[in-house]
């Protein structure tokens, strides 16, 4: 099936490196007054899944494997860029592997879990079995943040975007920073950010000056 192009989000200054370094992985010409290069969904989201670590904050026992891994279930386009990205480039200084799993079980020590849109089991007993565990769960689905993931992707207007759910990151133990957050099309917490939100980690998202009670959505 042939994938859907998308552009590279221009207003998301928080992930800057993660932009630059597909830039740097796939070819593309600078022209003065060009429209934004345009590349594969899948392209745009494994950079994301690489830069998504360095915007949580983890317990310490989520990192004494020696190694970082990000583990694909459903998703081999976006299994092969992270293979062509993780070896030359550490996450949280640590060595970083994709692991292509086909059931939970496989998960094994891996920090982040990437479930794409070719599985087709339950998304729900998948998050189930990973509860308590200090996993950071990616969707990719509708619906994802409501089935318990603590990040899911979305496409807008030909832009890889995501919505993100601080009440399962915290059930994980994982504590998404602030400046993850001003950049999220959706928080599912009950809260909101204001526009005078600046860049922290919380050991409560409660706690931080920036955020504005709201309907939980």
């Amino acid at each position: 099936m042939t994938e859907h192009g998308a552009k590279l989000p221009g207003g998301f200054r928080a992930l800057a490196l993660g932009a630059a370094l597909l830039l740097s992985l796939y070819p593309w010409h600078d022209a003065q007054g060009a429209e934004p290069e345009i590349y594969t969904e899948s392209a745009v989201k494994a950079v994301f899944l690489y830069r998504f670590a360095d915007y949580v904050q983890w317990p310490a026992e989520a990192l004494t494997a020696g190694k970082f891994t990000i583990a694909v279930l459903g998703a081999d386009e976006i299994a092969t860029h992270l293979e062509a990205l993780l070896p030359s480039h550490p996450i949280l200084g640590l060595p970083a592997q994709v692991k292509h799993v086909s059931e939970v079980r496989q998960i094994e020590d891996a920090q982040t879990l990437y479930v794409g849109r070719d599985y087709h089991g339950s998304l729900r007993a998948v998050i189930a079995a990973l509860r308590d565990r200090p996993v950071l769960i990616v969707t990719d689905v509708e619906g994802g943040l409501e089935a318990g993931s603590a990040v899911n992707f979305v496409l807008s207007d030909q832009h890889v975007r995501f919505e993100i759910s601080t009440a399962a990151a915290n059930r994980a133990g994982l504590k998404i920073s602030a400046e993850l957050l001003a950049v999220a099309t959706r928080i599912k917490a009950g809260y909101l950010l204001n526009a005078n939100c600046r860049a922290a980690f919380f050991a409560d998202e409660r706690e931080a000056p920036c955020l504005t009670r709201i309907s939980r959505r």
